[in-house]
């Protein structure tokens, strides 16, 4: 962790402050044309913004045990709305992910919430015990203090006084805040202008502010990277770090590097939000520090992109496993290649066949933009130079760009996630929510009546009729190899689109997507035209042989018809053929006892 003085800061340093950000926020004022952080909010702060930042916008009072909902925004635990019973959500199925209650921000416009998705803010409290350990300090320092209230006894505040009136703009808007009389959109009584913090503050505005600068900057490290935070994120048990730095740590372990508590199993980086006020106090209190990581940020970006190599032969999917056999110089030199630098990974991607996908844009390549990472897991060599190579599919990719090397393409690729369980969540009561009749054509809005949990449940029921009937896509043999069926609904379509003799147009389209809900419905389609198929072919024989009696005794009239017109020595001739035709007769009647049969035994 970076080291900061937790001393009272001397004159020269509270000079350095005040010009550093001085200077930095005109020359920001100056040039409109200047590019501002990528990932900073576009907030300029004065000292009325930096005490709103402190406040909970529901209670107007300065945050207690703040709460970061799914949406950014914060406010007080206790401000938190009554949770209810939410409706028409089947997946993910989790007890704590089946309260939830509607975003009272106005940002959100009535979203609903999971209760279980509201995490605490362990930095921001922080910050808070901070500042007002520092303000009250300050308040024994100046000499026109007057008393306002006493302070409610569950919070802590400035020994009960404020200064109202003072000179300290900051010390009377952080006291009538605490007292809930400073209604979080207004100014304070001073009438603050719009000038930056530290700008043209007051003199004793400047001293606070620089008093607490190092606590704050302290808060404000992440403990992975030990630098300033970028792009906070705030986990389960409440710690915050860097996006960058919770992706990687995620990519190893499900812990908090800090607390080692495990985290939450629904929740990824993808549906953290980044805190916003956060990033508008590191925007706004640290703005060079800030320039300064997001160079190194994109710096580091550009040296971690690099090219990985891509096999273009079959699709694959992740959690399915996947077996090759490797006979062509160039994947030979490949294979060993991903062996002998130790990564025993690789891209897979199909050979385009037909048109290009709209889902590929203007990707114009002998092969697919989207595929599947492969991990080896065994391979036996052989001394001819094949190989014969088990992987297992670890996580989806977008080909963003390739070149050619000794004969296989090296691409740049972006990892593709899923959407985030709030949004497959919403994405379920939304679809249940609409008035749709199924039909006999089977389409995706069809099944939209269906709830997430049906869909999957209707895949495992396909799955053990194909078993029973012995249906050779799901053999005992085919199972040791794959595995039997997922319970996840995650996983259980690319599960199925592996095993199934699906057109690889179709399969690509369950590859590509990145809603559960969304890929359990392609399943469906694929299986309920199965089924109808199935059926279809089924009443198509049994019309035939229910037909067949009939057709064979005209043909048998017909031909006795042309037989007794004949002159009795050819009759005599070939009596041999009117054994036959009694053979032909007696078979005719075996079929119709047997078509009688089936229908008696399929009607009832």
């Amino acid at each position: 962790m970076n080291a900061h003085s937790n001393t009272e800061p001397s004159a020269s340093d509270l000079a350095h402050f005040s010009k550093a950000i001085t200077e930095k926020g005109a020359a920001r004022s100056a040039s409109q044309t200047e590019p501002r952080s990528e990932y900073s909010p576009d907030v300029d702060l004065n000292v009325r913004g930096f005490v709103r930042l402190l406040q909970c916008e529901i209670c107007n009072r300065i945050l207690q045990q703040p709460l970061t909902l799914p949406c950014g925004e914060i406010l007080c635990r206790s401000c938190l709305p009554s949770a209810h019973d939410r409706r028409n959500i089947s997946y993910p199925n989790l007890q704590n992910r089946r309260k939830g209650f509607v975003c009272p921000f106005q940002s959100c416009k009535g979203q609903e919430h999971a209760v279980a998705d509201c995490n605490p803010n362990i930095t921001l409290a922080n910050i808070l015990i901070a500042v007002d350990t520092t303000l009250s300090a300050s308040v024994s320092t100046s000499s026109d203090m007057r008393p306002l209230a006493d302070v409610d006894g569950d919070r802590t505040g400035l020994s009960g006084h404020f200064l109202l009136g003072s000179s300290s703009d900051l010390l009377e808007a952080y006291g009538l805040a605490q007292q809930g009389l400073l209604p979080f959109d207004s100014n304070s009584p001073s009438q603050v202008d719009g000038e930056r913090l530290f700008n043209k503050a007051k003199l004793l505005d400047q001293r606070i502010l620089a008093n607490f600068l190092p606590s704050i900057r302290l808060e404000l490290d992440c403990q992975v990277c030990y630098g300033l935070l970028r792009l906070p994120i705030t986990t389960s048990c409440g710690h915050t770090f860097c996006e960058g730095c919770l992706k990687q740590v995620r990519d190893h372990s499900n812990l908090c590097p800090f607390c080692r508590r495990s985290l939450s199993p629904y929740q990824t980086t993808t549906e953290e939000k980044s805190s916003r006020r956060l990033k508008i106090l590191l925007w706004n209190l640290f703005p060079e520090d800030v320039a300064v990581r997001d160079e190194q940020a994109i710096e580091d970006a550009q040296n971690e992109i690099h090219s990985v190599p891509i096999f273009a032969c079959a699709m694959t999917f992740p959690r399915v496993p996947m077996f090759l056999h490797i006979f062509e110089p160039r994947y030979r030199l490949m294979l060993r290649k991903v062996i002998n630098n130790g990564s025993r990974s690789f891209g897979m991607v199909s050979h385009r066949r037909g048109p290009i996908p709209s889902t590929d844009g203007d990707f114009d390549a002998p092969f697919t933009r989207y595929g599947t990472m492969l991990y080896v897991t065994n391979l036996q060599m052989f001394p001819d130079g094949r190989s014969l190579v088990e992987t297992i599919g670890t996580y989806r990719f977008k080909i963003v760009s390739y070149t050619w090397q000794d004969g296989y393409p090296m691409a740049k690729i972006e990892r593709v996630e899923d959407i985030t369980y709030a949004d497959e969540e919403n994405m379920e009561a939304m679809e249940r929510m609409l008035d749709v009749t199924p039909g006999d054509t089977i389409t995706l809005a069809s099944l939209s009546h269906l709830s997430t949990k049906e869909l999957h449940q209707q895949g495992l029921e396909f799955v053990n009729s194909m078993r029973n009937s012995s249906t050779g896509w799901f053999a005992d043999r085919v199972l040791d190899t794959y595995g039997q069926p997922p319970q996840d609904p995650a996983i259980f379509p690319f599960w199925v689109a592996t095993l199934l003799p699906v057109h690889e147009r179709e399969k690509y389209l369950v590859l590509v997507s990145t809603s559960v809900r969304e890929r359990l419905k392609l399943v469906t389609v694929w299986i309920r035209s199965m089924q109808q198929r199935s059926w279809r072919t089924r009443w198509l024989l049994y019309r035939l042989l229910t037909r067949l009696p009939t057709i064979g005794v005209f043909f048998v009239v017909i031909y006795l018809f042309f037989a007794n017109r004949q002159d009795v020595t050819e009759r005599q001739a070939v009596v041999s053929d009117d054994l036959s035709i009694y053979f032909i007769g007696t078979i005719i009647a075996i079929i119709a006892t047997a078509t009688v049969f089936s229908r008696v035994r399929y009607r009832g």
